[in-house]
Order: structure tokens, then sequence, then C-alpha cells
């Protein structure tokens, strides 16, 4: 009989245990996640009550979405520049997962709003306004981007400061109008128009992932800058073959920097040999590829690289930014920019400045670096490549007169018997203080990215300096 007290104690002890412990858990998920499911788009109750969206404004100042006096949220009057910033924005229906109106929604509704806050609200008998929230993009030069963007074309656009990390220009194709949502016959919705190709876009880098590996053969290989590498249109290793475009093309005897100036795949992949899963790995973890992007400010889907991988043509084609590697507009548009800055690598900023309805400011920018993803010495001697290509090598339709332009093109197959045109790709940026401007473009089946893609940054890089 003692026995059964004890053991009904030790049950009770462990159902009492599991209790508390469940409600802890219960507690500390309502703190962290409580907001984000009040001001969910499905909560019926938000549309009965008398909560108003507070304000998305550009960095200018223009406002982006506001909420009239019945209620409804409204966006920019014109279509064309509705489009353009509707992945930024978002919409109330949240089918845009990534704008602002859904991963900022609580405190555009100010779900979470102070004590103090909300007594003031009463006592001065106003309806209770969500905060205002400003942004890093600039909506004139997004709305532009967007209407140079090649007609029939899907990809993305991404501008960025390197010093601070503000975003300046998100522009993903295809596009929606928010405005639409409600009237739009099923039959005309494109799903893959409600992805923001910037943030959530997963494509094989091609050629632009040749900064990594140069990255790391100039961090691992000694004498790599003087090496000479022979490039004869096409190399055998064992398991496999890499060529030079089309293997009609023969670079002949060259160094690292003609080597990424001129986009050679057969050195690029002797290096990635030299190289090996170990160090190239390395690199690209150190660059941010498998590593999970949780930013303050937006979440970036994970670029990948195989590094568990241990076949040879797995290596030899990754080192050129094929095999399983994928990257985001928006992580080449970050490594570009640690090009820029000296090695750092900065967190991408969307967010300018949040404030209250009572003009008290919640947040205002930070800069913060990711990390430092290589040596100072490094990104310079990049730099000067990248300088080259815009200079005389695949990247001279990315020039801008009276500026000095960085550039590396990319042209990603996508499909294995090449029945597809390739993905244009081009990253970039501007070697000045008055505008710290980087650039990543990617278009898909563009063909070769010194061609439409560098093209288009040009014009784009352009238009922000003018």
């Amino acid at each position: 009989m003692k026995e059964i007290r004890r053991n009904l104690r030790i049950v009770g002890t462990l159902i009492v245990c599991l209790f508390l412990g469940l409600a802890a858990w219960y507690a500390a998920t309502v703190y962290d996640q409580g907001s984000i499911w009040a001001s969910n788009v499905y909560n019926q109750r938000l549309s009965r009550s008398n909560l108003r969206r507070g304000d998305i404004l550009d960095r200018r100042g223009n406002i982006l979405a506001t909420t009239d006096e019945d209620g409804s949220r409204v966006y920019l009057s014109d279509a064309d520049d509705r489009r353009a910033l509707a992945h930024t924005v978002g919409d109330t229906a949240g089918m845009s997962g990534t704008g602002v109106e859904n991963y900022y929604s609580a405190t555009l509704l100010d779900v979470s709003t102070s004590l103090t806050d909300r007594l003031s609200e009463l006592f001065s008998h106003s309806q209770r306004m969500g905060s205002s929230v400003q942004l890093t993009i600039d909506g004139p030069w997004t709305a532009y981007v967007s209407s140079i963007f090649p007609q029939g074309y899907n990809g993305a656009v991404c501008i960025m400061n390197y010093k601070t990390g503000e975003i300046l220009v998100m522009v993903s194709k295809p596009d929606y109008d928010p405005y639409a949502l409600a009237n739009r016959a099923e039959e005309d919705v494109v799903d893959s128009a409600y992805i923001n190709r910037c943030l959530q876009g997963q494509y094989a880098p091609g050629s632009v992932f040749k900064i990594v590996t140069c990255a790391s053969a100039l961090t691992y290989l000694d004498g790599i800058e003087q090496q000479t590498i022979t490039c004869s249109s096409s190399w055998k290793y064992e398991g496999g073959s890499i060529v030079c475009g089309s293997g009609n093309i023969t670079h002949g005897n060259i160094n690292l920097k003609t080597a990424l100036s001129k986009s050679c795949n057969v050195a690029f992949g002797k290096i990635a040999y030299q190289l090996g899963f170990d160090r190239l790995g390395a690199t690209a973890e150190n660059f941010g590829f498998n590593y999970n992007f949780q930013f303050d400010d937006l979440t970036l889907y994970n670029s990948s690289f195989p590094t568990k991988s241990g076949n040879m043509s797995d290596l030899v084609w990754a080192g050129i930014g094929q095999s399983t590697v994928t990257v985001s507009p928006m992580h080449m548009c970050m490594i570009a920019s640690s090009v820029a800055n000296g090695g750092i690598m900065m967190e991408p900023k969307l967010v300018k400045e949040i404030r209250t309805s009572l003009g008290v400011v919640t947040k205002s920018l930070s800069p913060a670096p990711f990390r430092r993803v290589m040596d100072a010495s490094v990104a310079d001697k990049i730099a000067s490549y990248m300088y080259e290509a815009v200079k005389s090598g695949t990247a001279t339709k990315a020039a801008i007169p009276g500026y000095t332009v960085c550039g590396k093109t990319g042209s990603a197959e996508t499909s294995d018997n090449k029945s597809k045109a390739t993905n244009a790709w081009y990253v970039g940026f501007l070697y000045d203080d008055n505008h710290p401007y980087c650039i990543s473009v990617v278009i898909e089946e563009g063909g070769a990215g010194g061609n439409i893609a560098a093209s288009l940054a040009s014009k784009a890089l352009a238009y922000c300096v003018r």
C-alpha cells in the first residue's frame, strides 16, 4: 500500500511538473508571438475593431500605403508604381508574406502599444492609430528600375547602400497589384507573382559565385596571383569535364585577375579543385551560405553550398556557381557589398524609422555588420579584378561614364541538356563615397549576363546617381 501511495505521489509530481512546463512554454510563446498572432490577416476581430493601420512611407517621406476615413487601405494611385512596390509594401490579404503590411502588421496596428500610449489616446478621445513605418526604400528609384526591367522576363533587382546596409530598391518580376486581389478572377492569378524573388528566389548563381571562389583562393592558396592557369577551352578531371562557353572559348595562359575579368570556367574549375571541399566550403559558409538568415527587418531564404558532398564534379562545378549551389539575389547583393566595403558584409536594413501616432520614435535605423567575410586586402584585390571586368572583360556594358564601376557577370545553367536559356546575372557596385551603391540583377532565361543584365544595372545605377 505504501508503495502504491509512493508511486501515486511520483506520478502526481510528474503531472504537476508537466503542467507547469506547458504553462511556462505557453506564456513564453504568447510573449514572443502574441502580437504576431493578434495582427494576423485572418484575425476577424481586427476588421471589426476601431484600429487603424499606420502609414508606410518611403525614405523620402512619400506615402506608399495609408488608411482612409472608412478604414480602407489606400495605396499609390499610379498602377505601375503600385505594382513596382507591391512586394515591398505588401497587402492586407497577406499574399506577399515578405511585405511590410504582413511582416510589420503588429506595429502598423500597434497591437502591443504601451499602457501609457493607450491611456493618452483614451484621454484625448482619439481613435487608435497604428505606428507609421518609414522604409529605406526609395519609391521613385524602385518605380524606375521596374519600368526598365525587360518585358516578358521574370527576375529581380536589388540595390543597397554597402556602407549602411540600407535597401534602396527591391524589384521582383512578375509583380501584382494589391488593389486587384479581391477582384481578380481565379484563372488570372499567377501564384509566382506573390514570391519576392529578391528575398525568396533561390537561383544557381553561375559565374557571379566566382567572387567567393576567388576570395577563397586569395585566402588559402599561396602565390595564386602569380600562378599561370592554362585554358584550352575545356578541362578533363577524374569523373568529368568542364568547358568555357560552349567549349569554343580559349583563354590561353592567364592569371587570376584575367580569369575573373574574363570569367574563365576552366580556370575556376581548376582553382576549386586545388582548394577542395573543406577550404572552398569554409569560405562559402563564411559568406553566409548554409546559414539561417534572420534579420530584424526581413527574412532571407537560405543560400546553399554542397559542403557534405564528396563528388569531384560537385566541387568543380560548385567553383563556378553550378552543381547544387543556390543563392538569393539579395544575398548576392550582400556579397558584392562586402567587396566594396573592405570585406565587411552589412546586415540588410529595410526600416528607417518607426513612429507612433503620438510622434514617439520607437525604432530608428542602426547600421550593423553581419560579419567580416574576408580580409580587406582580399576585398581590394577582388574589387580591382571586378573593375577590370567592367573596363575590358565580360561586364563592359555595366560601365557608367564618369564613375568607377566594378562588376561581375554570370550565366547560370537552368537545365541539364541546355534546352533553356541561361539565367542572366550581374552584381557590382560604384566606388564612390557619395553614392555607395551595390546592385544585384538576375533575369530568368535572359542569356549571357554581360548583355541584358549588365545593361540594366548600368541604367539603374546611372539613374540613382543622376
